[in-house]
Parts: C-alpha cells; structure tokens; sequence
C-alpha cells in the first residue's frame, strides 16, 4: 500500500510492503484525535459514508495518560485501495484528527 500525505497524495510504495487483497474483512483503522466534543460522530459520519457496513457499537477507544488525545480503532470491511484512500482523505479533513492508521 502507498502512504499517503494529509492531502490525500501517494507518495510512494513501499517495496517489501505486504499486499491486502480486496475485499478485505475485519480491516482495522486508528484514528487518533484530540479529545474535542463532537469528533468521534464527525469520525462515524467518515465511516458511514466510505464503510456504511462498520458497526459504530464495535469501536473500541482509549484516552491517552493525560486526556489529551483520544485513539480509536475501527473494523471495516476494506473494499479497494481508492476506498480506504478516499476515507483517509475524509478523516484527515476533521480538523481534530491527527493521525490516521
């Protein structure tokens, strides 16, 4: 798979990165925020969009020590290398999300 930038570009592949062959279940993403009101049902509204079969009852989420951030991992059923690139570019546009995995 490629990486991808926060502007939803490739920026290269990686040689020895190991191949995902689609459809792909139980395919899990991170998305770690800050601890904002609202950002996890702005995340579930990501997920519905790219991922309508996601569970949003099955997330799990962890606060960091300090409570500043917030992590959670989400389980798709991953469709396509353009479905999970267009959900991260939805992801990255939430502005308390900082990383997505």
């Amino acid at each position: 798979m490629a990486l991808i930038t926060k502007d939803g570009d490739q920026v290269g592949k990686q040689p020895d990165a190991p191949k995902i062959e689609f459809p792909c279940e139980n395919y899990v993403v991170k998305v770690v925020t800050m601890d904002a009101e609202g950002v996890h049902a702005e995340i579930v509204e990501c997920f519905k969009t790219h991922a309508p079969e996601m569970d949003p009852k099955a997330v799990s989420m962890n606060r960091s020590s300090k409570g500043r951030f917030v992590s959670y991992s989400f389980r798709i059923i991953a469709q396509s290398e353009a479905q999970l690139s267009a959900l991260h570019t939805d992801l990255m546009s939430v502005n308390a999300v900082k990383m997505v995995m």
